[in-house]
């Protein structure tokens, strides 16, 4: 006997052998009860997921002998010639090489003769968003009136290129891709019927590399025997389809969370020279990723896994090195890098490109936590300093015996750590000045001035820009405390030391003081200013 694919020798005849479309078999089997039988159906879909079997049934349906009935007898002569493409009144057209005005108007030529045998005239159009525009709008007046007993049934992969026009002429039904288990179950049952050996697992590789559609599975399936003959096994498979092994992808898990670059691409370029097709490998890691997640955040994550497939402890184990933020941006890169990898002929760069950028994510930084932070900067009221009775000279003589320290105190500027966390706040509100504060020397840094220095124009110029200049002041003011006069200029000197406020006015007087002035005593007035620029505080009278 000839040879016969397992999509074809597999194809369901009768609604009952229609696998994941259950929705869809009900509503049909009610319309054909019920007698309200529609002149235009569209069926949509990905491929191999039953549209056209589903059409080639329904005809069968209602010109089947004991008919119009539910459900087919698939013995009849009517049946049988349906079955075998050789009805006269069941015609199935091919959209995509029958797609020009004057085919669709020949088509409605025909239309208008009456069935010869069969009690409807049936047509199938297949890939029916191939038609022309032209031919398209031949068709509207004959779906809108169209002559009795004359049924069309459109099926596409492409929804959405079909016409407004067409589709309100039309009841539609979207047709959903087939789970994995679905799959996994009709390939045991051929496997079974044809005396194939094969266990759970190369089965679920060969479901998952179809991707949905039941008519690639079982063409995978063909190719697997193919290969291994009557005992498939799972190696083979892999070896066949290009898929990567469960051990890969944990090592591959392995070098993002040790950040190690190197050995993620050498990695990927050995698994490429192994000839492993790279957008399953895209879509196994993805998934890899996803099942990380599920144990992350599930405390039964059994029920939401394949145990067959996956090695619980191990992602158990992996698990905890990530953040969740982490892996939800890891399967957006990968869902981004699947259909960037189909539309170019870059892929194996695109592929190597992203991987690389999995191994440098980092988690997201909650907003309120930075809040937190910023608040946490704030400066702490301090407690003011009473400033006792005790005679002035006796202050003098104490200031004398022991220099004043600079306290730290909440209210203090220490000029250093406050430029770096002035530095840190700008750039996490506004990253674009990482750059502009590679280029910006602090040249003064006072209780009230901060000068800062640019070494070009046009960097001092995006920073002088009025929002960018207020974005400075705001944040200056938020960690000093206190309203600073920010200065910009254009300087090509090198940064200058700065220091805090008391020091340097201090060293500042002493260097502008008269010699002859320095053995003369202070004022009462000067030596409580000079307490307070040490201390802080008010003075309580």
């Amino acid at each position: 006997m000839e040879f016969q694919v397992s999509a074809r020798k597999w194809r369901p005849q009768k609604f009952s052998e229609l696998i994941g479309q259950e929705h869809i078999v009900r509503t049909l089997r009610n319309a054909i009860e019920l007698d309200k039988i529609s002149h235009a159906y569209l069926f949509s879909g990905t491929r191999g997921v039953g549209k056209t079997t589903t059409a080639r049934i329904l005809a069968k349906a209602i010109n089947c002998a004991k008919g119009p009935i539910s459900e087919p007898c698939d013995e009849c002569d009517f049946c049988q010639e349906i079955k075998l493409g050789n009805s006269i009144d069941v015609r199935e057209i091919d959209g995509a090489s029958n797609n020009s005005v004057a085919e669709a108007r020949e088509l409605i030529e025909t239309i208008q003769y009456a069935a010869s045998a069969s009690r409807y005239k049936v047509y199938i159009i297949d890939e029916v968003h191939m038609l022309s525009k032209s031919a398209f709008n031949a068709l509207l007046k004959t779906l809108e009136e169209p002559p009795p007993k004359v049924v069309f049934l459109f099926a596409t992969t492409e929804l959405s290129k079909i016409p407004e026009t067409i589709l309100s002429r039309c009841q539609c039904f979207e047709f959903k891709p087939l789970s994995q288990r679905q799959i996994i179950e009709q390939l045991k049952i051929i496997c079974d019927q044809e005396g194939i050996e094969a266990n759970g697992l190369s089965l679920e590789k060969i479901a998952k590399s179809g991707a949905g559609s039941m008519r690639d599975a079982q063409s995978l399936l063909d190719q697997v025997i193919a290969y291994c003959g009557n005992k498939i096994e799972n190696d083979s498979v892999e070896e066949v389809l290009g898929v990567v092994g469960r051990t890969t992808l944990e090592k591959l898990v392995e070098h993002l969370i040790k950040k190690d670059s190197v050995k993620l691409i050498e990695s990927v370029q050995s698994i490429i020279a192994d000839g492993k097709d790279l957008n399953f490998l895209c879509r196994d890691l993805a998934e890899y990723l996803r099942n990380l997640m599920m144990v992350k955040l599930s405390n039964k994550p059994e029920v939401l896994l394949d145990i067959q497939v996956c090695n619980l402890q191990v992602l158990q184990d992996q698990s905890k090195s990530f953040h969740v933020d982490e892996l939800q941006q890891m399967f957006s890169v990968l869902s981004r890098t699947e259909m960037e990898m189909k539309r170019s002929s870059l892929a194996q760069m695109i592929f190597e490109m992203s991987v690389l950028r999995l191994a440098d994510v980092r988690p997201f930084h909650r907003i309120d936590d930075m809040i937190k932070t910023i608040n946490s900067l704030e400066k702490k009221v301090e407690q003011p300093v009473v400033v006792s009775t005790t005679p002035i000279n006796s202050v003098k003589d104490e200031l004398k015996k022991n220099p004043p320290i600079e306290l730290s105190s909440s209210h203090s500027l220490d000029s250093g750590s406050n430029w770096q966390q002035i530095k840190q706040e700008i750039c996490v509100r506004k990253p674009v000045f990482k750059h502009y504060l590679e280029q910006c020397q602090v040249l003064a840094f006072s209780e009230s001035d901060l000068d800062l220095g640019f070494m070009d124009a046009i960097t001092l110029d995006q920073v002088k820009n009025q929002e960018n200049l207020q974005l400075v002041k705001d944040v200056v003011k938020l960690v000093c405390d206190r309203e600073i006069n920010v200065t910009l200029v254009l300087s090509d000197k090198a940064s200058v030391p700065v220091t805090n406020s008391y020091s340097s006015r201090l060293a500042s007087k002493e260097k502008n003081r008269n010699p002859l002035d320095q053995d003369q005593d202070k004022s009462e007035a000067e030596i409580i200013q000079d307490a307070l620029d040490v201390f802080g505080g008010v003075v309580i009278k």
